[in-house]
């Protein structure tokens, strides 16, 4: 059996947030993120285009501020690959997939009328499609998703 290995690009994403205020010092929030990624499969030290897919996550979070300007978020959900049934989603997508998102932020004080932030997120969650079971991987594997976002509110205070 030669070893395959399918690796994601780097790929741009879009997040569409919505918060509120919860009792104490929570904020609540759900967010839909999309991530356009193209896909390499590497192959006996040969690497070759895959297709490409979007990655659909939507998350229910709470995000608290730890100091001034500083807010950590937690946040589960799932994630599902839109993509064409071609290569390893010959088959289908595999479904939705749990995931668990972490993720920080630093708001600067010059940024505070539009919400201006920047980020860090992380999520994970285990990967598997029916063409992979059928060619005998046993077992989902794993997939670290990490993004550095800015973000600004559109609409609110």
């Amino acid at each position: 059996m030669v070893p395959i290995s399918l690796k994601p690009g780097v790929g741009p994403a879009l997040q569409l947030s919505v918060r509120d205020d919860l009792r104490g010092p929570w904020t609540g929030d759900v967010t839909l993120d999309l991530t356009p990624t193209p896909l390499k499969r590497e192959e006996s030290g040969t690497s070759f285009d895959a297709g490409s897919f979007t990655a659909i996550a939507l998350t229910i979070g709470l995000r608290r501020e730890i100091h001034a300007g500083v807010a950590a978020r937690l946040g589960l959900g799932g994630l599902i690959y839109s993509t064409e049934n071609t290569g390893v989603f010959q088959q289908g997508n595999g479904g939705i997939f749990p995931l668990i998102a972490l993720g920080g932020s630093y708001a600067p004080s010059f940024g505070a009328k539009r919400g201006v932030e920047v980020g860090l997120h992380y999520d994970v969650h285990r990967f598997m499609t029916p063409a992979l079971r059928t060619t005998g991987f046993p077992n989902p594997r794993p997939v670290h998703r990490l993004a550095l976002t800015v973000s600004a509110r559109l609409l609110g205070q």
